[in-house]
């Protein structure tokens, strides 16, 4: 009987050094792209409201239309990525939410609007999990939580992009010009398409099924051999909950990936509106508010990583939750003058976002191969999905008071995850793939 080989248990990449890079180039330019897509709508949204007369709670739709695409697209591509590949589905989900950006170019109403940002959230959701569970596949347990840090970075240098490009093409194109340029990362699905090569894990494990598939079909298979065929031909999502173990660690990820995108979703959607509206910040400041922020979001990710691989998973998520709880009080509570907001949000941006370095890594790590992509993206996606409504409570509480005040209420979350991943979440460190 053919069996899934396991060379990670001796902590050796199972892809070559090539292959490695390529796969974590791809993955990284896929979900910088897509925090690209996502955000771009963010810096041009004072303009979208006002020439669609939207309100504030109509902008938060914008963003919860996206995110109910992301549940969607999470649920489908990662199942589907299990089934016929990683590199296939990546491909595919990249190509969906490029094209969709593109096409908000010629929207004429807010109904077409909601459409088009749910099926760039369709992508978006796809997206991630598969680029996390193929580099996770390919690179080796002692630098797992680093390679996954480096493809959480490319999200933030495709927002820092999202930040700069409309400050170039709103005034002399319009906001709508600012969407055609979405339409660039379609290359990228070529690439990836033909560049990449599916991971040798995943391999392996297809080889096993299709093998114990023929064998039954030969009727030459053992009792052994049936339960392990039994156990692969399950729908993927069931094996996150396929013992009480496992299914409290699911729900203890859902939430931990709940809260992490809350706070960044919440803050980073209204901050630049917040800045317009309060202190008369130009859309040229507003992006140096961000691009500030960013910074500290690619130190807080790579040292996230790097930690994560030395000390552990769970003691380097408890430490950001502690730090980001304190540091949000004392950025809402205490600054309050622009300079101190300008430049303290680095430190806002390390905390809020720094967590991403290891998550995909933590969930890669606690499922089978077969389920992996499904288990990245039903339980990323799950968590973001339902974060995707912090924007819209956001604007629902700030209606007839302050955007601002109902940001602060955020700081109250995080020690919420932090008791969460201390009872659901096993530490992974040094755990061979399955």
């Amino acid at each position: 009987m053919a069996t899934l080989s396991k060379p990670e248990q001796l902590g050796v990449a199972v892809s070559s050094r090539s292959q490695r890079i390529k796969t974590l180039i791809g993955s990284v330019l896929g979900y910088g792209s897509e925090g690209m897509d996502f955000l771009l709508i963010s810096f041009v949204l004072v303009y979208i409201t006002r020439d669609f007369h939207l309100s504030t709670v109509q902008g938060g739709n914008l963003t919860l239309a996206t995110t109910l695409g992301m549940l969607a697209g999470s649920y489908l591509f990662g199942f589907i990525a299990d089934l016929f590949g990683r590199m296939r589905t990546l491909a595919y989900t990249i190509l969906l939410f490029t094209v969709a950006t593109g096409l908000i170019y010629f929207a004429q109403d807010y109904s077409q609007l909601l459409i088009l940002r749910f099926l760039v959230g369709m992508g978006v959701g796809g997206e991630f999990g598969i680029g996390m569970t193929a580099v996770t596949e390919t690179w080796s347990k002692n630098q797992r939580a680093k390679a996954t840090s480096i493809v959480a970075l490319g999200w933030q240098v495709g927002v820092l992009t999202a930040s700069v490009l409309p400050v170039f093409i709103v005034p002399a194109f319009g906001w709508r010009a600012v969407f055609l340029v979405g339409l660039i990362p379609a290359l990228l699905a070529l690439f990836v398409r033909k560049s990449l090569e599916e991971p040798e894990m995943w391999r392996q494990s297809n080889l096993n099924k299709r093998t114990l598939l023929r064998k039954a079909e030969q009727k030459t298979i053992t009792a052994e051999e049936q339960l392990q065929l039994d156990n692969l031909k399950k729908f993927p999502l069931k094996k996150l909950f396929a013992n009480r173990k496992l299914a409290v660690t699911t729900i203890g990820l859902i939430f931990m990936s709940f809260i992490q995108n809350f706070g960044y979703y919440g803050i980073f959607t209204w901050m630049p509106t917040i800045l317009a509206n309060k202190y008369g910040y130009t859309l040229s400041k507003a992006s140096g508010w961000m691009l500030i922020s960013t910074i500290g979001m690619l130190i807080g990710i790579t040292i996230f990583g790097i930690l994560a691989d030395k000390i552990g998973r769970k003691k380097t998520f408890a430490l950001y939750y502690i730090c980001g709880t304190i540091y949000c009080v004392i950025y809402f509570f205490v600054f309050n003058d622009q300079t101190l907001l300008l430049w303290g949000s680095a430190l806002l941006g390390f905390f809020v976002n720094g967590m991403m370095g290891g998550i995909g890594a933590v969930l890669a790590e606690n499922f089978p191969a077969e389920a992996r992509s499904t288990a990245e993206n039903f339980i990323f996606g799950t968590g973001r999905g339902l974060a995707g409504f912090g924007p819209v409570i956001i604007g629902l509480v700030a209606t007839g008071g302050s955007l601002y005040g109902a940001l602060s209420l955020i700081f109250l979350i995080y020690p919420i995850g932090l008791i969460i991943m201390l009872i659901c979440i096993p530490e992974t460190k040094g755990k061979a793939l399955e």
